[in-house]
């Protein structure tokens, strides 16, 4: 059985090892914090090596994608989460060396100010927009790894981008 055990965990390491650091770039997406996403992507691979036997077809980054996304949906249902509000790595760009001192700053402005107005979106709705933009899946990959129809992921990913223009509206508004 030991034998048997290590080849099932060679294969494993084989087939999805390589799809770790797009688990981590998901779960840092989702969640927003660093610590919080490698343990959700460590927690994410442990649940996929305990039902690696589940899998079939050759769909395992879709397969691997799907795990980590209810992972993650399982920690932002906490209550812990709910109350954090760090700014992502990686969402701020590191600026080019050409702009001018206040291009950076209207920038990075502009940014902090999508991401705020992102974070006031449920969840579900900041997951869609993390897939299409963030991870720049296709609409095929977002259903398979959402379970959504295309067609209701295309009308939520709607809602979400009409929700988002109306908070970034309020927004505008307010400080213009």
């Amino acid at each position: 059985m030991s034998k048997s055990r290590e080849s099932q965990t060679e294969l494993f390491e084989r087939r999805c090892g390589p799809y770790a650091p797009m688990v981590y770039r998901h779960c840092l997406h989702m969640l927003r914090h660093p610590q919080e996403a490698e343990d959700a992507a460590q927690e994410s691979m442990l649940r996929a090596f305990r039902a690696f036997d589940t899998l079939t077809g050759d769909g395992v980054a879709t397969w691997l994608f799907r795990i980590a996304h209810n992972t993650c949906l399982d920690v932002l249902k906490s209550a812990r989460m709910r109350r954090q509000t760090a700014m992502p790595e990686g969402w701020e760009e590191a600026p080019d060396a050409s702009p001018t001192p206040e291009q950076v700053y209207e920038a990075r402005s502009g940014k902090e100010a999508l991401w705020q107005a992102v974070s006031q979106l449920k969840p579900e709705m900041q997951v869609l927009l993390d897939l299409y933009y963030g991870q720049q899946l296709s609409y095929e990959e977002m259903a398979a790894a959402t379970g959504l129809s295309q067609g209701t992921l295309k009308s939520r990913l709607s809602r979400a981008r009409e929700a988002l223009k109306r908070i970034l509206e309020e927004e505008g508004k307010k400080n213009g």
